[in-house]
């Protein structure tokens, strides 16, 4: 694994975001980085950390907290602190991440 010092900039939505991914040191379970976005250099996004499912798909997950509620299963509820909110944004910046995800790991997972 390499470690990225760079970032990776796109242009989604008519915005500016440039993508960091950094490797987890310890890689239990099905997490693997951490990343972070910031909009139009003016805007940053940490938290958002990426893993790889049972099925091999990559996932990315927004930065969220545990709100102290419990579900009907009886599992912790969390919630999202920041998101995009159209399905397009979502898309494209999830893809960008994922992709710098695999080039700073040097896998080409989809």
């Amino acid at each position: 694994m390499k470690e990225n010092n760079n970032t990776n900039t796109i242009n989604a939505g008519g915005m500016s975001i440039k993508v960091n991914v950094i490797p987890m040191k310890e890689q239990e379970g099905c997490l693997k980085a951490n990343a972070s976005i910031i909009l139009n250099d003016a805007f940053k996004v940490t938290g958002i950390r990426i893993g790889i499912s049972q099925k091999g798909n990559v996932f990315v997950s927004m930065p969220d907290y545990k709100t102290g509620r419990l579900d009907d299963n009886g599992k912790d509820v969390y919630q999202d602190i920041a998101y995009p909110v159209t399905r397009q944004f979502r898309q494209e910046l999830y893809d960008e991440i994922v992709q710098e995800f695999n080039a700073v790991m040097g896998q080409d997972i989809q």
